[in-house]
């Protein structure tokens, strides 16, 4: 068993030969995470545990990085930190610091990576005062069907990295790319802690695997009135259908301003 092993390891394309060949922007993300690995388990090889560290990476924040990390079977403290320094040092040279965000769209490729997760994550993303990207965070990981989301955890994130505004995002692993009244009434309290605090929520985007819903494109960010309200009470643009919802969601390969309530949907 132990020479099988080992010979299927031999016989599977060499990531490394391929990368020093081709180049650094040759590897995908988990075959960079197999470099820094460079080696797994006989339980679990180096393709499964860069798999399983790569899922951790994007659906958990920096603090808590390195203990979620040692949770796999073959990551001790040693590759965890080695990972998770990988990890920082992307972040401070990531090319979303300070890129400007005056729609939408702008925000998707940051985002999109949650929408293959099968349970939501509600993600804040906070923006300085000329609209540029400070920090993703990751407020809450719910299940399949909802997710528990309190102003004070969303706000709590950006007056600490001193956030002019906020986009908040969050994905729908099953059913339709549409608001829930649910939804509808966590943008409200949301919109009311931001005025008090002084932080704008610029939007909050809903996505799938193959579309997205924006609040601001439908109309759908007005002045909040202090209390929770029904879909009829957001005084859409469009009209809703029986079930509660707004039209019109869309894919992400969509220009923002193709069909859509409003002509002109950018943050200001």
């Amino acid at each position: 068993m132990e020479n099988e092993f080992y010979a299927a390891q031999k016989t599977k394309p060499d990531i490394r030969e391929l990368t020093i060949e081709r180049g650094l922007g040759y590897p995908s993300d988990e075959e960079l995470l197999m470099l820094i690995l460079n080696k797994g388990t006989r339980e679990c090889p180096v393709e499964q545990l860069a798999h399983k560290a790569m899922k951790v990476i994007n659906t958990c924040n920096s603090e808590d990085l390195v203990e979620r990390l040692t949770r796999i079977d073959g990551i001790g403290y040693a590759k965890a930190l080695a990972l998770a320094a990988a990890v920082e040092i992307g972040r401070r040279r990531n090319c979303y610091l300070k890129s400007v965000i005056t729609s939408p769209l702008d925000i998707l490729p940051y985002v999109k990576h949650f929408s293959l997760e099968q349970r939501e994550h509600f993600v804040s993303i906070a923006l300085n005062g000329s609209r540029e990207i400070i920090e993703e965070h990751v407020v809450s990981v719910g299940t399949s069907k909802r997710t528990m989301v309190h102003p004070r955890e969303v706000f709590n994130h950006a007056v600490r990295v001193n956030a002019s505004g906020i986009i908040c995002c969050h994905n729908h692993p099953f059913g339709k790319c549409l608001p829930s009244r649910e939804d509808m009434n966590v943008t409200s309290r949301l919109l009311i802690a931001g005025e008090v605090l002084g932080i704008t929520v610029l939007d909050h985007i809903i996505i799938t695997q193959d579309s997205y819903f924006s609040f601001l494109e439908h109309g759908m960010l007005k002045k909040s009135v202090g209390k929770e309200r029904s879909p009829e009470e957001w005084q859409m643009q469009e009209e809703i259908p029986g079930d509660g919802h707004p039209q019109n969601d869309h894919s992400p390969n969509d220009h923002p301003l193709d069909g859509h309530p409003q002509d002109a949907a950018i943050f200001e």
